[in-house]
């Protein structure tokens, strides 16, 4: 409708004419009436050509070797992959299931022993060097072997945790109780605790 407009106005002022300076302003008008209309032309060309862009073309090239090469660039015996470009790659996440609660540890068996006789720092009074050392397990669970320490080296081991010991010489000695499994491992130990021996002498009475 703009363009018809112009050609009205531009017909009107080559008809009106009467002297020299009409039909130079008719003609000053035609050329730009020329102009804007190519401006406009090629505007609606731009316009349709991208409301009508085509999809992206993916090409897909086999090699010699069999290996297979996707790109946008065409190239020779490609084949050509049309692709929506509406078209999302999704992916399903893989579930993963959660691996199972550790398991508590174990509690570690409370293993105890205790000298029932002698008390600490007993006086003992034997010519013989006789006396005898008991323990028990006031506890669970049971360790199997009692072991006799008497003056810091093993002295002997049983099931009953009752040791009788003869001949020991008069003095201080010290002593303890330990509990072990069935390979020699020490599971508990007593306090280290000190007993002294009095024997008569032996010049006495002589």
């Amino acid at each position: 409708m703009h363009y018809m407009t112009r050609h009205i106005c531009l017909i009107s002022l080559l008809l009106s004419s009467g002297n020299g300076l009409l039909p130079v302003q008719a003609e000053m008008l035609s050329q730009e009436s020329t102009q804007q209309e190519a401006q406009e032309s090629e505007t609606g060309q731009s316009g349709n050509a991208t409301a009508t862009a085509s999809p992206t073309t993916i090409y897909k090239v086999v090699g010699k070797d069999g290996s297979v090469t996707y790109t946008d660039k065409p190239q020779q015996n490609a084949e050509p992959l049309a692709f929506d470009v509406k078209t999302q790659n999704v992916v399903t996440a893989a579930k993963v299931t959660p691996p199972p609660p550790a398991k508590p540890a174990a509690p570690k068996p409370n293993y105890r022993v205790v000298i029932k006789s002698p008390a600490p720092e007993a006086t003992i009074r034997n010519n013989l060097g006789e006396f005898t050392i008991s323990a028990a397990q006031p506890g669970a669970p049971k360790a199997p072997i009692y072991r006799l320490i008497f003056d810091d080296a093993p002295l002997a081991s049983n099931s009953s945790g009752v040791f009788k010991l003869t001949g020991i010489h008069r003095g201080a000695h010290t002593y303890k109780v330990e509990l072990t499994n069935n390979t020699g491992k020490t599971l508990a130990s007593s306090p280290l605790q000190t007993l002294y021996l009095h024997q008569a002498s032996a010049l006495i009475n002589n």
